[in-house]
């Protein structure tokens, strides 16, 4: 069963995102292989969850960026997302519009400097920081954004767990999901790529005909297809 995320009828702006996704892959399984163009490198994505800890018995999701960031989905559906200078952070709450539609909106704050409100969140924001730093496993080292600064502001708005995987729903509408045998596939939101790692390799993002020639990127992206029919299914 989904644990974790939350978020029922009232995310309208999903169902757009997901069924285009669920669509576009569809079509692509259903058209079969045809012969990729030569020279087709496509880059990645600028921002991915790069590690995780579910503590959402009690707390909620731990997870840090592939730029270093560190960032909460706490199980009240507040957000915390840490800034590359491990000071500033945004801290999102759900609203509601007058259409029952929910979204999140962002308030600035530091470790240093925040309401009395915000102390247990930032208490467990380091808790999440510091556990994920001591259990780094084989996880890639972050990439800070070229030329210091932040990089784009992207974090998990929502997530779920399935029997084989985690997923996760990046505010900028990318869906990734990490699957527990250590592969991982990421849906773009506005390009029909997707980005898939296998064990112990790199990163590498195929458009529908190089996803059609790989049959161990095409299973996944099967299964990963089949997660998007249920979640549009459940909110048609």
């Amino acid at each position: 069963g989904a644990g974790g995320g939350g978020g029922g009828g009232g995310d309208r702006e999903d169902f757009g995102t997901l069924n285009h996704m669920h669509e576009w892959l569809s079509e692509a399984f259903s058209e079969g292989y045809r012969a990729p163009k030569a020279g087709g490198a496509h880059p990645l994505p600028a921002v991915w969850v790069g590690g995780w800890v579910d503590y959402s018995k009690k707390y909620g999701l731990g997870y840090t960026l592939n730029d270093g960031r560190y960032g909460v989905f706490f199980n009240d559906a507040t957000k915390i997302l840490l800034g590359n200078n491990q000071d500033s952070f945004h801290y999102m709450e759900r609203q509601k519009a007058p259409d029952g539609s929910k979204f999140d909106v962002p308030q600035e704050g530091s470790i240093a400097n925040h309401g009395p409100e915000l102390n247990k969140k930032v208490t467990l924001l380091d808790h999440f920081r510091n556990y994920l730093d001591d259990n780094k496993g084989e996880r890639e080292a972050p990439v800070p954004p070229k030329g210091g600064g932040e990089g784009e502001f992207v974090y998990v708005r929502k997530w779920m767990r399935t029997r084989h995987s985690v997923i996760f729903r990046l505010s900028n509408n990318n869906f990734q999901v990490n699957f527990f045998d250590e592969t991982e596939v990421m849906v773009w939101a506005d390009k029909k790529l997707v980005t898939y790692k296998a064990k112990k390799k790199p990163r590498a993002t195929y458009d529908p005909a190089q996803m059609l020639a790989s049959a161990e990127v095409s299973k996944r992206v099967k299964y990963v297809r089949d997660i998007l029919a249920q979640l549009v299914a459940t909110m048609a």
